[in-house]
């Protein structure tokens, strides 16, 4: 049952919670009090997420009984796909002949009726100024995730749920929140989820540890569950399989992969990346880098035909050149590619092995028989990730991190002459992280495919990676803020 708002809130008498069909939180017991901060820690699909969904009020309670806070903010990478799919329902219900660029970003950061003096402290020190009369749709992953982390502490909500808030956020942004975000927060209740408690942001006093949907640990926090939990991770971590091997590639590949042209992104009449002159060629590895905004995914979406300015760049992938009658399935065939943005906007109704599968046809879902040699490849795949009882679940019930996982062997399936990775890392835990980190080095050392990888986390660099593309070096130059200081 659902109690009325009070204070403190949680879950008592063993409280089972069904958050869909096929994953309940059970037998929980937790209370949480006015102004304490809490961390929860947990693996990729041990309920974090779900947890804080069910502090919403969202999921069925089977058992016992869950208190409900009185106000709260939300900052999740759940919430951001949900935004984006409203985004997506007034384009479709916008029937002008304007281009729907979607709801202005200083709308956003007012919906739940801000602190106005910390409002403008987080659009300062967030570098976010600029964007505030620009579309929803138009804003860069970070950039949406720095304008939700605005929204939410700049309300006046007592309860601030943060899923993973640092993720997808530039360096220097991570900083600036890091130095600061104990006195946002203040004296409210904080519950805070991580997969990187070793990069904690705040200042944090409780810890709760779930694993399969149960809590196994909960009370107050010490540098002692710190430590063992970072050493159970690291255990974990150990464990990396080879890749499955590829079905063989005949054909053979031009020289070079991709080329751009003083390549041009501007909305608007405002360019994001101006004058790009930059080549792939066979076997390269590139690391992208750059500030929130400064068209890494734009970049990324040039060279894949998936980005609308495409056409008017002179490009040219695996021998075509963009806007020359090409077949965008002769070009995709030879590219695999994995982002937050695809993860948010796949919406196939598939399984996890069928979204698997599709990798081999560039397709979002499945149209084709797969052959014997296919199959025998994704059930390699399953079992590298330890998703072969998932198999047959629908990829929209697993977590963040293991759909993230499923896509990334998806781009990586068909051994792809060029692999396109924008932040692949992002809501995995550390023995993930590991794993993708190890299977990236495999592809390196297979030395099939030539590989663009874009992450603000120097944790997850790797060596290998020694050709570098600043696109802070195209960007129009801004005026300083209080981030740059």
């Amino acid at each position: 049952m659902n109690d009325g708002s009070s204070q403190h809130f949680g879950f008592s008498d063993e409280a089972c919670v069904s958050i869909s069909k096929t994953f309940s939180l059970k037998n929980l017991d937790w209370q949480i009090q006015p102004g304490a901060r809490w961390l929860i820690l947990g693996s990729n699909g041990s309920g974090k997420s779900a947890l804080i969904s069910a502090m919403m009020g969202l999921g069925d309670i089977r058992k016992g009984r869950r208190q409900l806070p009185r106000s709260f903010a939300l900052v999740s990478s759940r919430f951001q796909a949900e935004l984006i799919e409203r985004e997506t329902a007034l384009e479709r219900g916008d029937l002008s002949d304007q281009v729907f660029t979607g709801t202005p970003a200083g709308t956003i950061l007012r919906e739940l009726g801000p602190e106005e003096a910390r409002l403008s402290f987080l659009i300062e020190g967030l570098s976010i100024g600029h964007l505030l009369d620009h579309g929803f749709r138009t804003l860069s992953t970070g950039e949406t995730r720095k304008l939700l982390l605005a929204r939410a502490l700049a309300s006046q909500a007592e309860v601030l749920l943060l899923d993973e808030p640092l993720q997808g956020l530039d360096a220097k942004a991570q900083v600036w929140l890091s130095r600061h975000l104990d006195e946002l927060v203040g004296s409210r209740t904080l519950v805070l989820a991580t997969n990187k408690p070793e990069q904690l942001p705040c200042t944090l006093d409780h810890v709760l540890i779930l694993g399969a949907g149960q809590i196994e640990n909960l009370g107050p926090l010490t540098a002692t569950d710190l430590s063992g939990w970072l050493a159970h991770l690291q255990h974990l971590s150990a464990k990396v399989a080879p890749i499955p091997p590829p079905i063989t590639r005949a054909e053979p590949l031009p020289s070079p992969l991709v080329q751009l042209n003083q390549a041009t992104i501007a909305y608007s009449g405002v360019p994001i990346f101006r004058g790009l002159d930059w080549t792939i060629d066979v076997g390269e590895h590139w690391q992208v880098i750059g500030p929130n905004g400064s068209g890494k995914t734009s970049l990324l979406q040039l060279i894949l035909g998936d980005h609308p300015q495409c056409y008017v760049n002179d490009i040219l992938v695996f021998g075509f050149q963009r806007g020359t009658g090409e077949s965008v399935w002769d070009v995709k065939r030879n590219i695999g590619f994995v982002s937050s943005s695809l993860q948010m906007a796949h919406r196939s109704p598939g399984n996890v092995e069928r979204t698997l599968l599709s990798g081999f046809y560039d397709s979002i879902g499945l149209y084709h028989k797969p052959s014997e040699r296919e199959l025998v490849q994704a059930r390699g795949w399953l079992e590298l990730l330890g998703l072969v009882e998932d198999r047959q679940k629908p990829l929209s019930q697993l977590s963040f991190g293991s759909q993230r996982l499923v896509l990334i062997a998806r781009a990586m399936i068909k051994a792809p002459p060029l692999l396109l990775l924008d932040e692949p890392c992002l809501g995995l835990d550390a023995a993930n992280r590991a794993l993708v980190l190890a299977l990236i080095r495999q592809l390196i050392e297979q030395k099939d495919t030539a590989i663009v990888y874009v992450s603000h986390d120097e944790s997850d660099q790797i060596e290998a990676f020694n050709r570098v593309l600043d696109l802070a070096e195209f960007v129009e130059p801004k005026q300083p803020t209080e981030l740059d200081r």
